[in-house]
C-alpha cells in the first residue's frame, strides 16, 4: 500500500498535469470539479488533507472518484511501485485501437517496428500532438 507522502506527490503531480498550461485553482474548486465530473462528493477538507500528506489512502468511492477524474485506474493510487509511464499505458491499452496496434506489432521485426512508430510519430507531429521521447526502440534504456 502507498504512503501518505508518495500519495501526496502523485495527487500533486496529477494535479499539475491536469491544469498544465493553466493556473492550478484552489483545493475548494478542484474539489467542486471533481463532484461535477463524477458526481462524487469530495470534500474540500478530504481533498487538502490528501494533497498535504495529512490522511490516509482513500478507499471505495473516494478513491474511485479520484481516479476516474484524472483518467487513472484505481492502482495507480495504491501501488508504490507503478509508475506514471506504467499507468499512463494502462490508461492507452484501454482503448481498443491502441491494443490492435500493440497486438499486432508484438511479432514484427525490430526494424518493422521502429518503421510503424515513425510513422506514428509523423501522425502526431501532424496532428501537432507531443511524441514522448522515451517510447522510442532506439532511446536507451534508462539504466544504461
Amino acid at each position: 500500500m502507498i504512503g501518505r507522502d508518495a500519495l501526496s506527490a502523485k495527487l500533486d503531480a496529477l494535479i499539475q498535469e491536469h491544469y498544465a498550461g493553466r493556473k492550478v485553482p484552489g483545493t475548494a474548486a478542484i474539489a467542486k470539479e471533481i463532484r461535477e465530473q463524477t458526481g462524487f462528493r469530495i470534500s474540500t477538507g478530504t481533498l487538502h488533507k490528501l494533497r498535504t500528506g495529512q490522511t490516509e489512502v482513500p478507499t471505495g468511492s473516494r478513491l474511485e472518484a479520484l481516479a476516474a477524474f484524472f483518467g487513472r485506474p484505481m492502482a495507480y493510487f495504491l501501488d508504490h511501485e507503478a509508475s506514471t509511464d506504467d499507468m499512463n499505458l494502462a490508461v492507452a491499452l484501454r482503448d481498443k485501437g491502441v491494443r490492435a496496434i500493440a497486438l499486432r506489432s508484438a511479432d514484427l521485426s525490430e526494424k518493422s517496428q521502429k518503421a510503424i512508430l515513425d510513422m506514428i510519430d509523423r501522425a502526431r507531429e501532424i496532428e501537432r500532438i507531443d511524441s514522448p521521447v522515451n517510447d522510442r526502440l532506439d532511446a536507451p534504456a534508462e539504466d544504461d
